[in-house]
Formats: C-alpha cells, structure tokens, sequence
C-alpha cells in the first residue's frame, strides 16, 4: 500500500483526515523528501479545511509548537488563505518562535490579502532583520517580499512605510520598487 493510499484510503470517497496526516506527518520528519507528495495530494485553493487549519495553528500558537505549525501552514497554503487567517496571520508575524515569516509574507501577496492589519508586522520584519530576517543573504529574499507585500496592502500606512524603506537606501527595496517604476 503506498503513501497515498494509506493516509486517504480510495481517492474522491472522502477528504483526508487532517488527524491522521499529521500523525504521518510526525512519522516522516519535518526534512523527510516524502513531505512534499505528502502535501501535494491536496486540493489546491478549495478552502475544505479553514476551520480545522484555524484550530491547528491556534494550538500551533499557544504551544509554540514549530512542527505543528510547519504542517498547517503547508496544508493552508494549498487549501487557500482568505481574510479569515487575519488574525493568525498577525500573530505570527510578530512572534520569533519561529521562522516561518517570509513564507507568510509571501502569501500575503500572493493570496492578494490587502489587510491593513499586516503593515505594521511586516514594517517590523523589514526593519528588524536579526528578529525575523536570520535567513536572508545578501539578496534579501524576505525584505524584498515585504516590499511585494506593502505593495499589495495599499494603504496610507502601507505607502508610508514604502517611502522609509525607500528612504534607508537599500539596493534590495530599490530593486523592488523599481518592478513597479518607482
């Protein structure tokens, strides 16, 4: 019986149970190569498991617990983030528990979640690299998507903490910015 079959039984008879995968989830090992297909048999941006992923990352949170949130932030990403992550979201881009901040940045953008709510974090991870930035190299990859990011939201606020990263004179924000002629 393979991986697939074990974990989801016969395929279009019922969706995975979230339970289940993650305790396969903690047999593999976060650096297992078998993680991706793991993830990749879910349905991309179907939202089928919001309430349950809300619930996981909750605990995530509470827990601190880096595995935990590894899993439902891979799941999430597929299943599809919406405005109902908002509060999630925030929370985690504020902690240092973990190092999850630029996937989470680049979702923001990526799932298009213009919400004011995250200014002010990803302001915070863009100016605060030995906090939230402990990955970046030379090229910034975390910054430069805290500028797509703040691009994305929009806002006053957003534009404003544009202009200071601007400002700072950093070739990474000038790069950015220059993908939208500024």
């Amino acid at each position: 019986m393979g991986l697939f079959s074990s974990l989801f039984g016969n395929v279009g008879v019922a969706k995975p149970n979230i339970e289940k995968l993650y305790s396969e989830y903690q047999k593999l090992g976060q650096k297992s190569p078998k993680l991706s297909s793991l993830f990749d048999r879910f349905t991309h941006s179907t939202k089928q498991y919001k309430l349950e992923l809300h619930d996981i990352i909750n605990e995530a949170i509470n827990n601190e617990d880096v595995a935990k949130l590894n899993f439902a932030l891979n799941i999430a990403y597929r299943d599809g983030i919406d405005d109902s992550y908002t509060k999630l979201i925030v929370q985690l881009l504020t902690a240092t528990w973990h190092d999850e901040h630029e996937d989470l940045v680049a979702h923001i953008s990526l799932d298009k979640l213009n919400n004011d709510a995250f200014t002010e974090p990803i302001y915070r991870i863009a100016t605060e690299p030995d906090l939230y930035r402990k990955y970046d190299d030379e090229m910034e990859p975390t910054l430069r998507k805290c500028i797509q990011a703040l691009k994305v939201i929009n806002s006053e606020r957003a534009n404003i903490y544009i202009k200071r990263l601007k400002d700072t004179g950093n070739i990474n924000v000038k790069i950015m910015l220059s993908m939208y002629n500024e």
